[in-house]
């Protein structure tokens, strides 16, 4: 008699021959004499396409169908998982394979070659059985391994910057102190607060690492990145929660199996810096991080304005080119983070940066007085601001680039030294710093420019906005400016194929009736003003070339893909589009604007 034998172990380390040995000697005792013996290193927790042996199997039984038997030493062996067991099972019964578990004895069928009911009630225990012995096995490994961790014991992983692992008591490893670097991170803690010694009162990390250079601090303070992050380090307190995310190896994917296992342990450390000094460094570093766009290499118009309905976190820009055509996009922050929060739309760029552009000039009047009331001056102090930043930056540059001139001279008499490599090394420093002080300069060039437009029109803003939309609309920097002297904040409620809807909510409203105040005991009334504190637009995007703009102080609330609700009216969206002229029917549609939707050219 011939037979099948199924032999599968789950990592490579470990090797077949003692299952296999077992698995012949029982089928022999079953009167079988002639095996196809399949051995596979694979998880059990594949499913059916993916599992090697098990589809050998059925290719080799279709080509061999007198080998009508298959064995296997347990049925976590066929698979960990019930859902895979039912449909190998429902395989075996179709065919009349009959099926033998070894260390239980089983069989599939009966004598009769009948599925008894009491067999197939076994077969479902055992692969519960099966899938539950490794999920208890998982559960357990977890919890000895957050036990271990939150005592300091087997943490995984690199170890941070000022530790050392040690072999601990319990013969597993654990972290120490190291001394010298230990005294490093609270050195740098100490300078971010306190300044360094009598030469920068407020360093910033660009500086601390610098310094950290000149004085010699091993490789990895040499990065302002790793500085960055050793300042927001809370393991240094002496605890910190990981929170990890990897591929799982498990995932196959079915919807059952996440792709990414996010694993969170409470870690044990030897305290370095003291919880009051942490705080506080990091009550800094916050308010050090403004709402200004860092980037030196693109302007956002929205960048913090735009919040993400499902986890409050901010939208980011996503800057791409494709086929020389703008593509850039805002997405949600948090959309790839350890945990993301499931909002994984894009919105283009172009298109909602036009938007809220347009709805400010939908009131060039109102927009004058706010310039007026919050502060004519402000703009100008800005660019102040940023242009002093701007030449503090190119002396640093500056004198980076000295350095490098300095440390050329110094290795040239140094004996012994390497001054090939160090040539490489200048000649690579010196490229970049030449790079960085012509790309400053081209922007000190720009603001001096903005500066100069601002000083000579601060004196009648409603011209500098009439007369001067297209010096506006030319400059991001200056459409920046305006949309973020409006809007405190913007809301997507809906965005598909056909619709976007967004909710925006201005700020510096002190709104009664039609009266604005500029302070507490004076205001001015605007007998027409188009904004109010909220406002709703719809895109209609029905023709891609052709966008069309609606706006309201009503909230439209979306109430499906293509419906929405304006007050107690619900409508379809195009139904509402096409009856927003018979206010007679519908008055809450006099509150519904048709705007002229224009895109910007600053992309």
């Amino acid at each position: 008699m011939k037979a099948i034998l199924l032999v599968r172990v789950s990592t490579k380390v470990q090797n077949y021959e003692a299952q296999t040995q077992d698995l012949i000697q029982y089928a022999k005792s079953k009167g079988y004499t002639e095996f196809k013996i399949i051995e596979t290193k694979e998880t059990g927790f594949a499913n059916l396409e993916v599992k090697q042996g098990t589809n050998e199997m059925f290719k080799f039984y279709q080509d061999n169908p007198d080998y009508n038997t298959v064995f296997a030493t347990e049925l976590s062996r066929i698979s960990r998982r019930q859902s895979v067991l039912h449909q190998i099972k429902e395989w075996f019964v179709k065919n009349k394979v009959q099926f033998y578990l070894k260390d239980t004895n089983y069989s599939l069928f009966d004598d009769n070659g009948n599925v008894s009911p009491a067999g197939d009630i076994m077969f479902t225990l055992y692969g519960f059985f099966a899938e539950q012995e490794m999920a208890q096995k998982k559960n357990r490994f977890k919890r000895s391994k957050e036990l271990l961790m939150e005592q300091g014991y087997s943490i995984a992983g690199k170890t941070l910057f000022g530790y050392k692992k040690v072999m601990g008591e319990l013969k597993k490893n654990t972290l120490s102190e190291d001394d010298f670097n230990a005294d490093i991170v609270r050195t740098i803690y100490n300078w971010y607060l306190n300044g360094i010694e009598n030469k920068v009162k407020n360093p910033s990390i660009k500086t601390i690492t610098l310094e950290c250079i000149k004085r010699g601090f091993p490789a990895y303070t040499h990065s302002k990145r790793n500085v960055n992050k050793l300042l927001k380090e809370e393991g240094y307190t002496g605890f910190k929660i990981s929170n990890n995310k990897r591929k799982n190896p498990n995932y196959t994917g079915e919807k059952n199996e996440e792709k990414y296992i996010v694993t969170s342990f409470k870690i044990k450390y030897p305290q370095i810096i003291d919880r009051d000094t942490f705080d506080l460094v990091q009550k800094k570093l916050l308010s050090n991080n403004t709402n200004v766009e860092k980037s030196s290499k693109h302007t956002t118009l929205l960048a913090k304005l735009i919040k993400c309905n499902y986890c409050g976190s901010h939208f980011n820009a996503n800057y791409r080119i494709v086929n020389g055509q703008n593509k850039s996009t805002y997405r949600c922050s948090s959309h790839s983070s350890a945990k993301p929060c499931g909002n994984t739309q894009t919105i283009s760029m172009a298109m909602i940066d036009s938007a809220i552009w347009n709805l400010i000039k939908t009131d060039l009047e109102l927009l004058a007085e706010q310039i007026k009331i919050n502060d004519p001056d402000a703009a100008e102090t800005n660019y102040k601001q940023h242009l002093e930043a701007l030449l503090n930056k190119k002396d640093e540059l500056q004198n980076e680039y000295d350095n490098e001139l300095k440390s050329l001279e110094i290795i040239k008499k140094a004996k012994n030294a390497n001054v090939g490599d160090f040539l490489l090394r200048f000649e690579q420093n010196t490229t970049k710093i030449d790079k960085e002080l012509g790309k400053i300069d081209k922007e000190i060039s720009k603001v001096k420019m903005l500066l100069n437009v601002q000083q000579k029109e601060n004196n009648d803003v409603v011209n500098v906005i009439s007369k001067n939309l297209d010096k506006i609309e030319s400059s991001k920097e200056l459409l920046k400016d305006y949309i973020n002297l409006f809007v405190d904040y913007i809301r997507i409620e809906l965005h598909n194929n056909k619709y976007t809807i967004l909710n925006v909510v201005l700020k510096n409203y002190s709104k009664v009736e039609k009266y604005y105040f500029k302070n507490s005991n004076d205001y001015i009334q605007i007998d027409d003003a188009e904004l109010e504190e909220l406002n709703s637009i719809l895109l209609d995007k029905s023709q891609t070339l052709s966008i069309k703009m609606y706006k309201s102080t009503k909230r439209f609330v979306p109430t499906g893909n293509n419906s929405m609700r304006i007050g107690r009216f619900s409508f379809p969206i195009p139904d509402m589009i096409r009856e927003i002229q018979n206010v007679n029917k519908f008055p809450i549609l006099k509150e519904v604007k048709r705007v002229e939707f224009s895109k910007l050219g600053v992309y």
